[in-house]
């Protein structure tokens, strides 16, 4: 399958760390949290990247709509155990519904400098 990237979200994905190995297998469906596996403070270093070094503005953009936190737990009791029995933290983010964030979104937002409310329809 023909990778259908643009070349400047592909350097987007190479300048937040992703893998030319990664890169390739992903398409404009790909899903940032789902597919990819970013949450916590990867997929807000990911979004701090789009802001920074792309100039794009998102000020109406609910992180915790598309991505679990770091830190699952409600309590210290639970962090604790989920740095210990991390698989637990990884159940525990997956039991909450997160909204998909495709790379053609991502590449939708570069391009126009700003994230829409709805652009997640």
């Amino acid at each position: 399958m023909a990778n259908e990237l643009s070349i400047e979200l592909r350097e987007y994905l190479k300048r937040c760390g992703l893998s030319e190995r990664m890169i390739a297998r992903c398409n404009g469906n790909t899903r940032m949290y789902h597919d990819l596996g970013l949450y916590g403070d990867i997929a807000e270093a990911y979004m701090e990247e789009l802001a920074d070094h792309y100039h794009v503005d998102l000020s109406g953009f609910e992180f915790d709509k598309f991505f679990p936190p770091e830190f699952a737990g409600k309590n210290a009791l639970l962090g604790a155990l989920f740095s210990i029995l991390p698989f637990a933290g990884y159940l525990a983010r997956q039991h909450n519904e997160y909204l998909p964030l495709t790379l053609k979104m991502m590449e939708n937002v570069m391009r126009t400098k700003q994230w829409r409310a709805g652009a997640h329809e």
